[in-house]
């Protein structure tokens, strides 16, 4: 695989899904609640035995219910083991059964899950991670069928492709970029640009610049993490950063719903690869580059 970093000045996240890691422990804490902690601009409620409708601050979520969000949205949702999910503008993100089990269908979703609370899975069309606790994003687009993750912490955050036939492990500042079910890219990204620079890290506080004490301590377990994963990262500076790469970016007509649609000849991936920014395949060949989002 080739290996390149990025600084980040915005950011697309495609399909994932959150899988057991190997030799933890199995205590988990089920996810069976959460509400509208906050929403900003057009956010619908999709209940799963109800018909959608505009969503509202402390509506309940329960397992089978989702939240579409429009152009410039954004919604934050509480779960009930303190996590935190906030779903970014376009996406379609859903509350599974089944323990603790999510599903982005579009857009982008940035994930806080305190650590010790078990194995979490996200599902989308196209990738797998695994996460035991701490920060992520996630980004699906449907129209070019790319799947981003991109780890904040060093908590052993895991992706796989969508057969599970290519998997890799991503330290603090470090993306995968999966296209149509297979891995394309490995990529580092800073960490200070994307906390300067990405809205939907904002008012979280994950840099710990605010000494005051987080009174919330399942955020406060977070923080401690993305803190010390930004604390010993080098910034990524010199030649071969790629500012803002077409693929972190969502479609322009790439909609809020659940229907997949097929990437076009125009598509992000196709200029990245005939540019030669964005190179396909194998983990043990590796290439020095960085990314701004």
């Amino acid at each position: 695989m080739y290996m390149k970093s990025f600084r980040f000045l915005i950011f697309s996240l495609l399909g994932v899904i959150f899988i057991p890691l190997p030799n933890q422990a199995n205590a988990t804490t089920p996810l069976t609640r959460a509400e509208i902690q906050n929403l900003q601009n057009f956010v619908q409620l999709l209940p799963r035995n109800n018909k959608k409708r505009p969503a509202r601050k402390l509506d309940p979520i329960v397992p089978g219910d989702g939240l579409a969000t429009g152009r410039s949205s954004l919604a934050d949702l509480r779960f009930n083991d303190g996590s935190l999910a906030r779903v970014g503008e376009r996406a379609v993100f859903q509350f599974l059964p089944k323990v603790r089990n999510f599903r982005l269908s579009n857009g982008t979703v940035l994930l806080l899950i305190p650590p010790g609370r078990g194995q979490t899975r996200i599902q989308t069309p196209s990738a797998a991670a695994a996460i035991r606790g701490s920060a992520l994003f996630v980004r699906y687009d449907q129209q070019t069928d790319i799947t981003v993750v991109g780890a904040l912490t060093n908590s052993g955050i895991e992706v796989f492709n969508r057969e599970g036939s290519q998997s890799q492990v991503l330290a603090a500042g470090q993306l995968m970029v999966i296209v149509k079910g297979q891995f394309q890219g490995l990529y580092d990204f800073d960490l200070r640009t994307f906390y300067k620079n990405s809205d939907l890290v904002e008012g979280l506080n994950l840099t710990k610049q605010n000494i005051t004490p987080n009174p919330d301590p399942a955020i406060a377990s977070v923080q401690v993490e993305t803190a010390a994963a930004l604390a010993v990262q080098s910034p990524v500076v010199g030649q071969g950063v790629i500012e803002n790469p077409s693929f972190l970016e969502l479609s322009a007509n790439s909609p809020s719903s659940s229907t997949q649609s097929t990437a076009s000849d125009n598509s992000p991936v196709n200029s990245l690869v005939e540019t030669g920014q964005f190179l396909p395949d194998t983990l043990n060949r590796h290439l020095q580059n960085s990314i701004i989002l």
